[in-house]
């Protein structure tokens, strides 16, 4: 990892211990706003209430399923590995870790994506 990632990563996490609750639901509603297929926020709502409190989020990338929750306070990172619907294994981790391995994998699947839109466009010029 490189000296700007784990920059980045450790600004994330003081980020995050700064204002954990508001952090995290600002957070949750970008990722969806940029991957709302994959992305499902966990909120915790009142009887009574119109609008919930964010209490989590979880991405599905491919086979792994990464889920940040927040639970006492403090920030709660697993990534589980998901075939047809079935959760094989979970692996809870540091939050700091988590983030470098989203970032990873969602550098992964853009590139993909990537590479598969330029296909498709070659393919149609031809």
């Amino acid at each position: 990892m490189s000296e700007l990632d784990f920059d980045m990563q450790a600004a994330w996490l003081r980020r995050f211990s700064a204002d954990a609750q508001s952090n995290l639901g600002a957070f949750a509603l970008r990722l969806k706003e940029a991957m709302p297929a994959l992305v499902t926020i966990q909120e915790k709502k009142g009887f009574f209430a119109k609008t919930g409190t964010i209490t989590g989020i979880s991405i599905e990338l491919g086979e792994n399923r990464y889920q940040l929750e927040l639970a006492g306070g403090r920030l709660q990172a697993s990534i589980a590995m998901v075939v047809r619907g079935v959760t094989l294994s979970t692996k809870t981790m540091d939050p700091a870790e988590w983030f470098a391995r989203l970032t990873q994998e969602t550098a992964t699947a853009s590139a993909h994506a990537q590479s598969l839109s330029a296909s498709l466009q070659q393919f149609m010029a031809s």
